[in-house]
């Protein structure tokens, strides 16, 4: 039987028409979602399942709710090297959000990823952060190490002087913890921002 990872890359070679048509099995639906691509609209899921009928709808944020959660458990054995590394781990999370959400990655002392866990959600352009949660939860997990992740709605990956704040509280913070604060990534549009790669770690 096939798996999803199977599945996917079988549609690899599909137009974006044609995987929308094998999703909606619809083709007014499929030519409307085309359009908006080619005229380079900024569509996300949430507005393609919008176009569904109730009950595909659900099926789809299932299949991508579950999607979601086999690449969660593969990657909890993943080695973070470098920030390419982490991009490709939270890709999956931080695309596609209209508000901004910070992540923390958790590690153990071989820099394996030992738990990702969301820290908060909040508005267009901010998130509020408490240090305090990401130590927390790293003590819960027995983490020697820990990655903070978060996104830029606007695209723009360049850090806030708020991140850089956070940035510098919670490696301080760490550090009386014995708990290494490895990188912060901030995700824009296609690209990011990491603090260890630009030296300001």
């Amino acid at each position: 039987m096939k798996d999803l990872f199977e599945i996917c890359g079988e549609c690899r070679h599909l137009s974006d028409s044609e995987v929308v048509y094998q999703l909606t099995n619809n083709r007014e639906t499929s030519k409307r979602v085309n359009e908006m691509l080619l005229r380079g609209d900024n569509v996300s899921i949430e507005d393609v399942c919008q176009l569904l009928t109730p009950a595909r709808r659900d099926m789809a944020l299932a299949v991508i709710e579950l999607y979601k959660r086999i690449i969660d458990r593969r990657s909890s054995r993943v080695i973070i090297r470098h920030s390419e590394d982490i991009y490709n781990l939270m890709k999956p999370y931080m695309e596609d959000l209209e508000v901004e959400e910070c992540w923390a990655i958790y590690l153990n002392q071989s820099n394996r990823v030992v738990r990702k866990q969301r820290i908060s959600i909040g508005g267009i352009t901010s998130t509020q952060v408490d240090i305090r949660v990401i130590l927390r939860e790293a003590l819960k997990c027995n983490a020697t190490a820990m990655i903070l992740c978060h996104n830029h709605p606007s695209g723009n990956c360049r850090p806030s002087n708020d991140d850089n704040r956070l940035t510098e509280c919670l490696k301080n913070a760490g550090n009386t913890m014995n708990i290494k604060l490895l990188d912060h990534i901030v995700y824009g549009d296609k690209e990011y921002f990491s603090y260890e790669d630009e030296g300001r770690l």
